[in-house]
């Protein structure tokens, strides 16, 4: 990898406002999505428990959203001034680009085998016939529009991707098992016929797409399974589902992934868990890991959140935080058509 760019980095927060970062970085990113609604043949006969179970459950989700939005606006933002070369690893400029597909999108809903509703769409190219589907999956207490760059992006290429919304996730348990069976059923419903599967996804979501692709090895010519793994900024969970709380990390049980993986990660951060998925992928012997030096957590969404940067950083100039997302994209591309390009 190129050296790591000259810069010098100033940062106007002091310990206090790094706690609270910390704090929010339990909660979510930025603000929480809206919880999914159950189909609507299920609603038809709403016993009175369960009205009160969903009103307990937006509470829920109701809380953590003030004390984000009281976090983003109180906290400091630390900024990284990168001057000289930016030591960015080699990439071409033409797969950050759009792709010369055309895409549709296709919505979808399914039942997840722990009761809620999983909605999600699929982004296909026009005129592109690939073996291979991304299942793409959003980070802790985000939702699939913060993901649906990456599937119109990747579609634009020639690969059918499909970006998944969790149900399972709580701000109090991110479920990241539960989450990672919705992402191979999800996989099940959109496959290509007799095609593979190619699991990605972003900060809890690379650690639900690490557990599925382990879990979804294809036992039949007909159905290969996971082809390879592709992590954005993963986040490891720990036994409790919370990133960082120091319990045994989920990740460990599938550092014997029999796909290729590649984890691109951010510098180690709180909105990262400080990069703890690393020493488990690491360990992964089909693993490859690419720092992209000075890359915030916020740079492996897309479409990018710049109030994400309130929590996790911003990189200046504008011109060299535009240079790292470049690059996470083409690296991204390079590998997802590496696996599920066209033919």
């Amino acid at each position: 990898m190129a050296q790591t760019a000259s810069m010098r980095s100033t940062s106007s927060s002091p310990s206090a406002a790094n706690s609270f970062v910390r704090a929010a970085r339990q909660v979510a990113t930025v603000l929480p999505q809206e919880p999914v609604e159950p189909p609507a043949d299920d609603a038809k006969t709403t016993h009175p428990a369960t009205a009160r179970a969903r009103a307990r459950r937006l509470t829920l989700w109701l809380y953590p959203a003030l004390l984000v939005a009281l976090l983003t606006a109180c906290a400091p933002t630390a900024v990284t001034r990168v001057t000289g070369d930016p030591g960015l690893p080699p990439s071409d400029p033409a797969l950050a680009a759009r792709g010369p597909f055309a895409t549709t999108v296709d919505t979808g809903r399914l039942r997840s085998a722990f009761g809620c509703a999983v909605d999600y769409e699929l982004h296909r190219p026009t005129g592109a016939a690939g073996r291979v589907t991304v299942v793409m999956a959003h980070g802790f207490l985000r939702g699939l529009a913060t993901m649906r760059g990456w599937a119109e992006h990747l579609a634009s290429h020639g690969v059918p991707t499909a970006v998944v919304g969790f149900c399972n996730s709580t701000p109090f348990d991110g479920h990241h098992d539960r989450n990672a069976a919705d992402l191979r059923a999800v996989a099940d419903a959109v496959r290509v016929p007799g095609g593979g599967v190619l699991y990605a996804g972003f900060s809890a979501g690379g650690l639900a797409a690490l557990l599925a692709a382990a879990r979804d090895p294809g036992a039949v010519a007909r159905d290969p399974g996971a082809v390879a793994m592709l992590g954005l900024d993963a986040v490891d969970s720990g036994g409790g589902g919370r990133p960082g709380d120091g319990a045994p990390g989920l990740a460990a049980g599938a550092t014997d992934l029999a796909v290729p993986a590649l984890f691109l990660a951010a510098e180690p951060a709180s909105c990262n868990a400080n990069g703890n998925m690393l020493p488990v992928a690491t360990r992964i012997a089909s693993a490859r890991v690419v720092r992209i030096p000075n890359a915030t957590h916020c740079h492996f969404e897309d479409p990018y959140v710049p109030l994400c940067e309130r929590l996790c950083g911003r990189v200046e100039p504008p011109e060299a935080a535009g240079a790292i997302r470049a690059t996470i994209r083409a690296l991204a591309t390079a590998w997802v058509l590496t696996y599920a390009g066209p033919p």
